[in-house]
């Protein structure tokens, strides 16, 4: 094999070459490991938001659950003990596959009762640590939180609380809103910290 001469002049070339393309490639990593960076936050910002809309959403909707668990036809007990005709009568159907609808009400039930249960008790205790703070604007978030969402039959406008905790409505939406971020962060549990 040939020994190649390399010039002095061409020796600093390529390692100025040398030099430009290391710079390049660790530019280009450090903007890569920057844009993973920045996605996971995204993906974890998302994830956020919709554990909040969903806290939101089940709060919303807390009474319209408790109505359904009431209202709901059966129970295990007289799923095992009636027949499959008189379990149609009292959902007024006729389907082909009977047993499959009974069971999809049945689990329906259970699984909203579990989310209702575990909704009340992250709410008593919520007012429990708020109480037990002796921190005035949490105990009142607390309140207006159990006000609109589960305490009666009906929510009450935002002027009834206004005017109840001395307060403006303004206020009762800002109330309403961090009290709804701190009750996700029960309800999800770490997915809610991370954000925080």
């Amino acid at each position: 094999m040939e020994n190649i001469e390399i010039s002095e002049k061409d020796n600093k070339l390529l390692e100025l070459i040398e030099k430009l393309v290391a710079e390049g490639v660790a530019r280009g990593i450090k903007l890569g490991l920057e844009q993973n960076e920045n996605e996971k936050r995204l993906k974890e910002k998302i994830t956020y938001d919709i554990k909040l809309k969903n806290t939101r959403l089940l709060l919303k909707n807390y009474r319209k659950f408790v109505n359904f668990c009431k209202q709901a036809t059966f129970s295990e007990k007289e799923l095992e003990s009636a027949t499959v005709e008189e379990l149609l009568d009292k959902i007024y159907c006729s389907a082909y596959d009977e047993v499959t609808i009974v069971q999809g009400i049945l689990s329906s039930k259970k699984r909203t009762e579990i989310i209702m249960t575990h909704i009340k008790k992250i709410i008593n205790f919520y007012i429990f640590d708020a109480n037990d703070s002796k921190n005035d604007e949490k105990c009142r978030r607390a309140n207006i939180l159990n006000d609109l969402y589960i305490k009666d039959k009906k929510q009450p406008a935002m002027s009834v609380l206004a005017k109840k905790y001395h307060i403006s409505e303004r206020q009762v939406h800002r109330d309403k809103n961090i009290a709804i971020e701190e009750v996700a962060v029960m309800m999800f549990g770490v997915d809610g910290i991370r954000k925080m």
